[in-house]
């Protein structure tokens, strides 16, 4: 199927079809769609509200209170010297611990599924215990919820998948810029997307993600003809993988890109450009969604391929790189389109750019 043939608007219709049959799923259950049906479901709305609001006001607030307060800069330069210099981290704490037991994801009617290749069955095969991955996620939507939610942050599936703590590598500017919020992710396990960061945890046994298309994704969300995804020219992740001999898991989650709705801002094709040059995603920004908060909207179907097994070399060819990259690739079309139907997306056309 190619995009030409599909429906205009068919990925969005689709999406919110996938959504009313979430919201009617949990009526049959006794479940009402608002987020006081529990005590743990009005905490993990309020939670994720106030952990990706913050994303956007922290930096705001910070240099309003430079620019207005002039007795507030020392302490920011001082706190932002502790960070970016001294390197000083909060480590994984209680606030890890509460955010899995939360499980957002799953509190609200998402979803994880595990497949391990064409009839091979959905049951987890993943070890973190004895083997270590880089869950490799697509695509990034602005707030990379729905694997951050379902796998990362949720006490089932880390169960499932063996591992106590899941490393999420995230922009190094917000983890290490931005005050407070930085300091509540660092909390979270989270850690600068950096190679040198990443080989280090790696190596050391502790498997990790990253959102492969990272700032260069966010302005391809929000289409409501095609899936996009940032990866044609994304090597880096492969390798890192290849030097650190961490299998590859691909990780898609369906529903991410329109989470946070359509984005309707003309000038696309130039907004693409501009954020390819300057790194930085010129896109629409809407904090609110479903029942008014800053939580996405839809349900978002999380899928966890089969382990890419790497073999590893510290100092890979660009030959080796560019097949694993291939094989990557292959592998990850061919997860989406095995899972597209289940997911609600019968008609979605994934594009790699």
């Amino acid at each position: 199927m190619t995009s030409s043939s599909v429906a205009k608007g068919a990925l969005w219709r689709e999406h919110m079809a996938t959504h009313d049959a979430m919201v009617a799923d949990m009526r049959a259950k006794g479940i009402p769609d608002v987020p006081w049906s529990s005590s743990k479901r009005l905490q993990s709305a309020l939670a994720v509200h106030m952990i990706y609001t913050s994303w956007v006001l922290s930096p705001i607030l910070t240099a309003l209170a430079m620019i207005f307060v002039p007795k507030c800069r020392v302490y920011v330069f001082a706190y932002l010297f502790a960070s970016a210099v001294l390197k000083i981290r909060m480590p994984v704490n209680a606030l890890h611990r509460y955010f899995c037991w939360l499980s957002a994801g799953e509190t609200n009617g998402w979803a994880l599924v595990f497949d391990n290749g064409e009839g091979k069955g959905h049951e987890c095969e993943l070890d973190c215990e004895k083997n270590t991955y880089l869950f490799a996620s697509h695509p990034h939507g602005l707030f990379t919820a729905g694997v951050v939610n379902n796998l990362i942050l949720s006490e089932s599936a880390l169960a499932k998948v063996r591992a106590p703590l899941v490393r999420f590598f995230i922009n190094e500017f917000l983890i290490t810029v931005f005050p407070l919020i930085k300091d509540a992710l660092s909390s979270l396990g989270f850690v600068a997307c950096t190679a040198k960061n990443m080989k280090h945890y790696l190596s050391k046994g502790e498997s990790g993600c990253i959102v492969v298309g990272g700032v260069k994704e966010v302005v391809l969300t929000g289409n409501i003809d095609v899936e996009e995804l940032y990866l044609r020219n994304a090597y880096g992740f492969v390798k890192v993988a290849i030097q650190s001999g961490a299998s590859l898991v691909p990780v898609y989650t369906f529903g991410e890109s329109l989470a946070t709705g359509p984005d309707y801002v003309p000038f696309r094709e130039l907004r693409k450009k501009l954020t390819y040059k300057f790194d930085f995603p010129f896109r629409s920004l809407d904090l609110i969604h479903r029942w008014g908060l800053c939580f996405p909207r839809g349900k978002l179907t999380t899928v966890i391929g089969a382990p890419i097994k790497v073999e590893k070399n510290e100092n890979p060819t660009r030959e080796e790189v560019k097949a694993l990259h291939a094989k990557y690739c292959d592998t990850l079309l061919a997860l989406i389109e095995r899972n597209k139907v289940a997911a609600g997306y019968p008609t979605q056309v994934t594009r790699l750019v």
